[in-house]
């Protein structure tokens, strides 16, 4: 699939595009979460939802996990998210013009 190829590299210089955000899948299980790799944090508030917890890796795909699902599985594994991950390209309000 097309999404998978450009989402993989989507994270540059602890960077993500919006559009790349929104469309990054949500890691609600998984077989194995110390295979889990951390990416960054991300607290980002767009027109329609909040993403606030991180960005990891699980396998080759990258994946966006709540702040509350981190809390749940951190008494099983220990998070060490070393960077936080800035949004860019945010969508403009309808107030606002270029």
């Amino acid at each position: 699939m097309e999404w998978e190829k450009i989402l993989r590299d989507a994270v540059k210089e602890n960077s993500i595009k919006e559009l790349y955000l929104r469309k990054v899948p949500s890691l609600k299980t998984c077989e194995d979460w110390n295979k889990v790799v951390e990416v960054g944090t991300v607290d980002h508030k767009t027109k329609y939802a909040y993403y606030k917890g991180g960005l990891v890796k699980y396998g080759e795909r990258l994946f966006f996990v709540t702040q509350e699902r981190l809390d749940a599985v951190s008494p099983f594994r220990k998070w060490d998210f070393k960077s936080k991950i800035k949004v860019t390209d945010p969508e403009m309000t309808a107030g606002e013009k270029k």
